[in-house]
């Protein structure tokens, strides 16, 4: 790739072509060591003029360009994550006598903000595209999820999330900030203080006896020397609401992680009840009973925790159709 102001056309293409296999300077520069970030070369540090003008490189193609020298800025060796080989190269014509010490002189000076300019542009589109990736699957294979910043003000809410607090279900967003009726407010704050590294459930309700829905505090990894204020995602929720349990793939599930009929049935309650108790109610067996599969549950699919299940079950991908 590269960028170029008042190059011809028809000699960039034929460098492509062919031309690029007898490039005297790049192949001398990289014998030499000479392409290191921050270095100026010009074509005399990198061969004898006589053996430059005898060369396929310039009687061939250069020639053709009205071009005789060349002044290298090395700004990056591709050794930086996102970052590729970048020098600049600046020509001359024959009208113009060979580039000589003020030249590179110059060039270094511009070297260092160059290189950084560069650096800059090139992890910027970097973590534009990381962001659109992340932000296409939060779209289309996460569950409801809620990011918050570090004081609890919403900084993202995806679809999913948006269709379940438009359902006026118990939970909104009020001056920014996720809100629940009444004294569960004070449990929603609670939910929020704790470890970022800890895994909490806490149900909302609605005060009409409605269904509600539950929120799932999930790990989130932070940047460490990240500015105090920045206005950064540090919290995340995902929202499971019991009335889609339809669309969850749980056949899928247990195949996948070796578990029987009687632990699918299981981890299918959980989510709809997310306590043991009414689970053990419902198929008519021991707490001690249902303990013991969930133990089994935990050990088959890796969780650590039932939080942990949960947030796998909740997140496992949805039925097709």
């Amino acid at each position: 790739m590269w960028v170029p102001y008042r190059c011809a056309e028809a000699g960039l293409r034929r460098y492509s072509e062919h031309y690029y296999a007898f490039d005297i300077w790049m192949q001398r520069g990289h014998q030499l060591g000479f392409f290191v970030p921050g270095n100026v070369v010009t074509g005399d540090d990198l061969l004898p003029r006589k053996e430059f003008l005898a060369s396929v490189f310039y009687r061939e193609h250069l020639a053709l360009d009205d071009i005789h020298d060349v002044c290298f800025g090395i700004l990056h060796d591709g050794s930086e994550p996102d970052i590729p080989i970048v020098h600049v190269a600046i020509y001359r014509s024959h009208a113009m006598p060979p580039f000589g010490e003020t030249e590179k002189v110059l060039l270094a000076a511009l070297t260092s903000h160059l290189r950084e300019a560069t650096r800059t542009g090139f992890r910027i589109a970097a973590l534009e595209r990381r962001v659109g990736v992340m932000q296409s699957a939060v779209e289309t294979i996460s569950p409801a999820l809620v990011l918050l910043d570090a004081q609890g003000r919403v900084v993202f809410v995806n679809s999913t999330a948006q269709a379940i607090l438009a359902a006026n279900n118990g939970l909104e967003i009020v001056a920014g900030k996720l809100a629940v009726e009444g004294e569960r407010q004070s449990r929603l704050d609670a939910l929020l203080m704790v470890s970022p590294a800890e895994e909490r459930m806490l149900k909302i309700t609605h005060s009409s006896g409605r269904s509600g829905v539950w929120l799932i505090r999930v790990p989130m990894l932070l940047e460490g020397n990240a500015p105090p204020d920045a206005r950064r995602p540090a919290i995340a929720l995902m929202i499971h609401d019991p009335a889609e349990l339809d669309t969850l793939d749980f056949k899928g599930f247990a195949k996948v992680h070796g578990l029987t009929p009687a632990e699918t049935r299981i981890t299918n309650l959980l989510l709809e009840h997310m306590s043991l108790p009414p689970i053990s109610q419902e198929l008519g067996v021991s707490i001690n009973t249902v303990r013991s599969q969930l133990r089994s549950i935990l050990e088959k699919t890796g969780a650590r925790r039932q939080a942990e299940l949960v947030r796998m079950l909740s997140s496992w991908p949805r039925r097709m159709g």
